[in-house]
């Protein structure tokens, strides 16, 4: 690895251990973007230590005086072909600084990434992103070929009354589950379409599953009709600090949609907020999500509270 700095910056390789100063860094930019940072150390953590059957390789740069400016990564799930990578700046560092040091960043990345290909032999996906309205993120990712795609928002609702009842749908049982696989299987066919999915084997999504932030096998739950699956909704404890379930996967099967089942989900998600002392629900959606989850989540009294942007760029091999 060659990389040049401007003078006073040093590069090494990221790892658990950098967890701490990583997260500074990330909440320094989510601050400067929304005043207030939605992400937790925990969130970082997953991503210095991801599945062990991961793609990755990461980076942080430091300043003369040692403090962390930019993190750079690259990360490919076990059995995903889309590759994730990302240089992250402390808003506090000089325009010009972290333009040039952003242009290493992004040029190091995708020549790892060009090296280090998924199988197969179509062309190489990668995508990124930043917090909606951040600086210089938006233009360091331009001038690295990045489109931006998507918008994801981050929704929040507080536990009420209403929000805990259930809409009445003949058949279904609600149930935390220790069966993964008709677990994985109701995800691997709900998502089918959904920007950024790709199906996946069920041992590798149990490996990236059980690495998220706030994994909790007791919070699998199986929705089912009249005995046959039908839904299944993923809690997740990674914003239980800011007093809040997190929602980490919702799906339904294409033959139960417009029944009120994922309404009755996200009824037993604030149910359960509510046995943990949690005084709210969270989740992240595409908001161009093709099945109107959006609405359904603001029915259930859910707002958006922070917005990211998705960008994807393809390479060639």
């Amino acid at each position: 690895m060659s990389v040049l700095l401007p003078a006073g910056f040093t590069l090494e390789a990221a790892t658990g251990t950098h967890v701490a100063e990583a997260f500074r860094l990330v909440a320094a930019e989510q601050t400067a973007a929304f005043g207030f940072c939605p992400d937790t150390e925990e969130d970082v953590r997953s991503m210095l230590e991801p599945p062990v059957a991961a793609a990755s390789t990461e980076y942080l740069v430091r300043d003369a005086d040692g403090e962390v400016v930019q993190w750079w990564g690259v990360l490919r799930d076990p059995g995903d072909p889309i590759t994730h990578s990302w240089v992250s700046t402390h808003p506090q560092l000089a325009d010009t600084d972290a333009d040039v040091l952003a242009r290493a960043g992004w040029a190091l990345m995708l020549d790892w990434i060009r090296a280090s290909p998924p199988e197969g032999d179509d062309d190489i996906l990668v995508h990124s992103g930043c917090p909606a309205g951040s600086l210089p993120s938006p233009r360091h990712l331009a001038e690295a070929g990045f489109t931006r795609e998507r918008t994801f928002w981050e929704m929040l609702g507080p536990v009420t009354d209403d929000a805990r009842t259930a809409p009445q749908v003949p058949g279904l049982v609600i149930e935390a589950s220790r069966d993964v696989a008709a677990i994985h299987a109701v995800l691997n066919q709900g998502f089918v379409g959904h920007y950024g999915f790709t199906p996946t084997t069920l041992e590798d999504w149990l490996s990236v599953e059980e690495t998220m932030a706030g994994f909790d096998p007791n919070l699998r739950y199986l929705a089912t009709i009249d005995g046959e699956p039908a839904a299944a909704m993923l809690l997740s404890r990674r914003v239980e600090t800011q007093g809040a379930m997190y929602v980490s996967e919702l799906a339904t099967l294409e033959q139960f949609r417009r029944r009120g089942v994922a309404s009755a989900l996200l009824a037993h998600g604030f149910e359960v907020a509510t046995r943990e002392g949690l005084g709210h629900l969270a989740l992240h959606v595409d908001s161009e999500n093709a099945h109107s989850a959006p609405a359904v989540y603001r029915r259930a009294g859910l707002e958006v509270r922070t917005a990211f942007w998705a960008y994807a760029r393809t390479l060639s091999r």
